[in-house]
């Protein structure tokens, strides 16, 4: 794999927008090709995988943000010199001075690829849910203008018992309107033009029962729903023929539920007549009962006795449902990251630090079992082998609001004693201002070297052939360990934040960049501590130079 595909790749890959554009496009294939696939199904099945790829699409921003990240691994080639592996690890152009010395300073710009495109994505989606939510509301104007009408009320309130429908649903007259058209969730309504008075029953009857079909099947809020997908993914030509292909699906849903009892070609003839009337004059509403684009398909599946017909049932809404959640959870997560390398000959020092966050469960009760509640961190004290802990977390969980005696306190503070030498850590819990409480907590654990990570004092480790930048690596003379976030505390993640750091010729951090990302706040507290930190800058000839190290932040929950 040649170095520009790498570079391609990674540049998506840690890019939230280009790797959910990437993200997206694979659902979309997924869902319109299972529609492909599936052509001679009942059209509700294919309605019920298109609401689903669009509800992966809605929830696939978020759960992308949120959950933690699970890297796919590019093993990048190595660099030729240590200038190539700064810019590499630094995002700066990888521009090496005439001895071969490490330029003092690098400036990352603010505006790169991923963040032009985001920029525009965001823009694009106001452009279009502005006209999304003007069509929402044109319908919502046509509802509160149209007049009740007593015998399409009679008519659909026989339909409505005999579909066990259990919401009711409005029958209405409006002039503005040229076709039926459904709308509303929890109060719907069918709103039917004002020549809806001439017809006859058969064509009134088919009418409604179209309608009331789209009400049983919640299609109002599942293409509201699609629009603003349609509106967050602007850009994308597959979710357009996606939302196309949803109107489609569930207009031969309700035709198939009319031609349970009226004559296929008789209501050919209805849905022509009344898509000549929509053709002749404005854009019909949302869910209007015919459409002239549809039109062709519509008549043909209409006329089609080999045609599969029914609602999709609840064994197909639940296996899509399923699928789509499975979907989720499996590709939200996934994110490019470059495997971290070890580079002989660089130059590249490196430190390690650990953020250790003890959390224990602690009871407090009454002599007579009874929970004490309302307790701060004030109230107790923790000491860890006689060592009085500074209390960073107090919170107070109820396991049943009917028992009394239920309920404990989560207590977390960072232990400053990391040596790992496997020995016992004894804890002692007692609450300062309730002398008759019974206190009940873990005994202590046993400190161990988390996985892979090695312990430092001050020092930085340099690599076994560092003399081309420096002569004396910098020393690390203060340093502030790294707080945990409650997101990923409550998530029990741990792991390790790989940082680029360029030491400056006066021991200060500058230029802090993240390698390798563990995401939930993580990352963002890794760098905000190291900035902190104050070294004695490496020295070369006898001066003060800028290098760049690796600091490796380790978070574990003890």
């Amino acid at each position: 794999m040649n170095s520009v595909f790498e570079e391609a790749i990674l540049t998506v890959g840690s890019s939230w927008a280009l790797s959910t554009l990437i993200k997206t496009t694979v659902v979309l294939a997924l869902g319109l090709g299972s529609v492909l696939l599936s052509r001679r199904q009942r059209a509700a099945f294919r309605h019920a995988l298109l609401a689903a790829t669009f509800g992966v699409l809605l929830v696939l921003p978020v759960v992308s943000a949120l959950a933690p990240t699970v890297g796919i691994t590019l093993r990048k080639a190595q660099a030729s010199s240590p200038a190539k592996l700064l810019a590499e690890r630094s995002g700066a152009p990888a521009v090496a001075a005439r001895d071969g010395s490490i330029p003092s300073k690098t400036v990352p710009s603010r505006w790169t690829i991923g963040r032009v495109l985001e920029a525009g994505w965001i823009a694009g989606m106001l452009a279009f849910l502005l006209p999304a939510a003007a069509g929402i509301w044109q319908v919502v104007r046509l509802r509160r203008s149209g007049l009740p009408w007593q015998r399409g009320q009679s008519v659909a309130y026989g339909l409505i018992t005999g579909a066990g429908i259990q919401r009711g649903v409005d029958v209405m007259l409006n002039e503005g309107v040229v076709g039926p058209m459904t709308c509303g969730v929890a109060r719907p309504a069918i709103v039917l033009p004002v020549e809806a008075t001439n017809w006859d029953a058969d064509d009134l009857n088919r009418a409604l029962v179209h309608e009331l079909e789209h009400v049983m099947r919640w299609d109002w809020a599942i293409h509201c729903a699609a629009r603003t997908a349609c509106a967050l993914y602007w850009f994308h030509p597959l979710v357009w023929m996606a939302w196309r292909r949803l109107e489609l699906e569930a207009e031969r849903a309700c035709d198939d539920a009319v031609l349970k009892s009226s004559e296929p070609t008789a209501y050919a003839d209805q849905l022509v007549a009344i898509a000549q009337r929509i053709s002749a004059a404005a854009k019909s509403p949302l869910l209007a009962m015919a459409r002239r684009a549809d039109l062709s398909s519509r008549v043909s599946a209409v006329l089609d006795a080999g045609q599969r017909r029914g609602r999709a049932g609840a064994l197909c809404v639940t296996v899509a449902t399923a699928a789509a959640a499975a979907l989720v959870v499996t590709v939200s997560p996934l994110r490019m990251v470059a495997a971290p390398q070890a580079v002989a000959g660089a130059g590249i020092a490196r430190i390690r630090t650990s953020t250790n966050l003890l959390i224990t469960q602690v009871k407090v009760s009454f002599p007579n079992g009874y929970t004490i509640e309302g307790l701060n961190a004030g109230d107790f004290q923790v000491t860890e082998d006689g060592v009085p802990q500074q209390i960073v977390i107090c919170e107070f969980q109820k396991e049943s609001a009917a028992d009394p005696t239920s309920g404990f306190y989560i207590l977390g503070y960072y232990t400053r004693n990391i040596k790992a030498d496997g020995q016992f850590r004894k804890i002692d819990v007692t609450v300062k201002t309730v002398t008759t409480a019974k206190v009940e907590h873990r005994a202590g654990y046993y400190m161990t070297p988390p996985v892979g990570v090695v312990q430092s004092g001050m020092g930085v480790s340099p690599t076994a052939d560092a003399t081309a930048s420096y002569d004396k690596p910098p020393v690390l003379l203060s340093k502030r360990d790294a707080d945990y976030p409650d997101e990923a505390r409550k998530a029990k993640y741990q792991g390790t934040v790989l940082l680029s750091v360029e030491i400056d010729d006066s021991g200060s951090p500058v230029n802090v960049q993240v390698v390798r990302s563990l995401g939930l706040g993580l990352d963002e507290r890794a760098i905000e501590a190291v900035k902190q930190w104050r070294f004695r800058p490496a020295m070369k000839n006898g001066q003060p130079v800028a290098i760049q190290i690796t600091v490796e932040v380790n978070f574990r929950l003890l």
